[in-house]
Parts: C-alpha cells; structure tokens; sequence
C-alpha cells in the first residue's frame, strides 16, 4: 500500500484486546508491539487503536492499557472504544497531553447529533439503541435522535 498510494495515505487499524469472533491471546503485547515498530517504519498517516472497554458489540471495564502502543507509534493516533465526553477529555487533555492522539466517537456520534456541542458544553449525551444499529432501509437509529435544547437555542437564535 506504502509504495502503491504513498505512506500519507495509509493508516492501519488495530485491536489488540479483542475477544470478538475467537480473537485475542493470552498477551497481546509482543505481537501487536511488533506490527507497532514495522508500521512506525512506514512513517503511514496514523494508527488507529481500539480500547479493550469494547468486546464484541458490548461495553466492559477492563484492565488492558494501550500505552505500550502510544509509546512505540511515533505518529498520530485516533483511539476509540466507548469513551464519554469526560473521559475523552480527560485522556487528551490529563493523560496524554504532548501527544497528536484524537478520540473517536462511533456509537454516541449516531445517538448525538450535536455531539461536539455537548461535549464542549459538557452536556449528558443521549442513551443509544443498539438495537436499531445496522436496520436496514430503516430511518429509526439514524435520523430519530434529538438535539439539545442548549444546542437548538443556538441555531434558533
């Protein structure tokens, strides 16, 4: 792909953490340490990294920490996995803060249409319905959540 399209056009996206479909090893560290440093060769675009608070389509808790990750990648990261506007902010901002690291938001971004409102306001996000995900020619769980009355107040105005 490097020499296809050019490294600044390249990213790759890793779950060090997964259990999803049979995934996962007793340590995850030596390997994906590995795809780190031959990635980080590359000089790619950046590297996405998923949290282990996310197994299958299910939040847990977990003790799992991508450090080692943002330690060996010398470029910029996005991370996600169920991150809250607080806790994103907390970990840009309080954990790692002289790094090129952005939180992404997947399941609260299509729950929050004004999601970046809320978050600079620090504004409770809206409850998202796992179960409309992915409905088919289904408008409900994409078009149906509400926006704030702070962030309408704005619009209206």
């Amino acid at each position: 792909m490097v020499d296809a399209i050019g490294a600044k056009r390249v990213a790759i996206r890793l779950s060090p953490w997964s259990k999803y479909l049979g995934m996962g090893m007793d340590d995850a560290i030596p390997q994906y340490s590995q795809i780190i440093r031959k990635v980080n060769d590359l000089k790619i675009a950046y590297i996405h990294l998923v949290e282990s608070r996310v197994k299958g389509g299910e939040d847990f808790i977990s003790v799992d920490k991508l450090d080692f990750a943002y330690q060996l990648f010398s470029g910029p990261a996005i991370v996600a996995g169920g991150y809250t506007g607080e806790s994103a902010r907390r970990f840009v901002d309080d954990e790692f803060p002289n790094s090129d690291i952005a939180v992404a938001f997947g399941r609260h971004f299509i729950a929050n249409p004004d999601l970046v409102f809320r978050i600079r306001q620090r504004l409770s996000l809206n409850t998202y319905d796992r179960s409309s995900f992915y409905a088919l020619k289904e408008p409900k769980g994409y078009l149906d959540y509400s926006f704030s009355k702070e962030y309408l107040a704005t619009v209206e105005a």
